[in-house]
């Protein structure tokens, strides 16, 4: 298996998760009380304002998943418990990512026969649930018709060789740190007293 080339499908899909959330910080465990809205994400950033910058959640250890429990944060620090914020983008780009396979055989029809089910099991809906059962983000497209192509070992023997492309669909994801405004200040000031300066 090769991958051979990958091809975009579609416009990136951004997607925003915003939480609030009771917590303390002790070294690089952080323990979440209270969950106000949203979910902790592995990978996540945590923002506060005694929180390190970068501080990343890193794994949960225990607790409900996505909320209350105990995670593993980076860098250690000390926080006292109070109301901190997550907030992650994620940016997915589905892709068409070509595997070419060869199929070797000591008989020509041995190899055709393979190449030629392989191409035929991508196309069918078996395959579509076989991804979905694996928990693979993802889904096989379909398959190109096979085709003979001359193989020489190191021997500089003869082998028989069938090529068949493959088309899969990857969605791979990009997360990125991302901050929130949950709330807003807004003070009225007087324009002629305030301007110019």
């Amino acid at each position: 298996m090769t991958v051979s080339r990958r091809g975009r499908l579609s416009t990136n899909v951004d997607t925003y998760q915003d939480c609030a959330f009771e917590a303390s910080i002790a070294d690089a465990v952080m323990t979440v009380t209270q969950v106000s809205f949203g979910a902790l994400l592995v990978g996540a950033s945590v923002f506060g304002t005694p929180v390190t910058a970068g501080t990343v959640i890193s794994e949960q250890t225990g607790g409900m998943p996505s909320g209350v429990g105990t995670y593993t944060i980076t860098p250690a620090q000390t926080v006292p418990a109070q109301i901190l914020s997550s907030g992650a983008e994620t940016i997915v780009q589905p892709t068409d990512v070509v595997i070419q396979l060869d199929v070797h055989s000591a008989s020509d029809g041995s190899a055709s026969d393979m190449a030629q089910t392989i191409a035929t099991l991508i196309r069918d809906e078996r395959a579509t649930r076989y991804f979905a059962d694996a928990g693979m983000d993802g889904a096989p497209l379909y398959a190109d018709d096979p085709k003979q192509v001359p193989f020489f070992n190191g021997e500089q023997q003869y082998e028989t060789r069938y090529v068949v492309d493959v088309h899969l669909q990857a969605n791979q994801a990009i997360g990125l740190p991302q901050q929130f405004a949950d709330q807003a200040v807004i003070d009225v000031a007087n324009v002629e007293t305030t301007f110019p300066a």
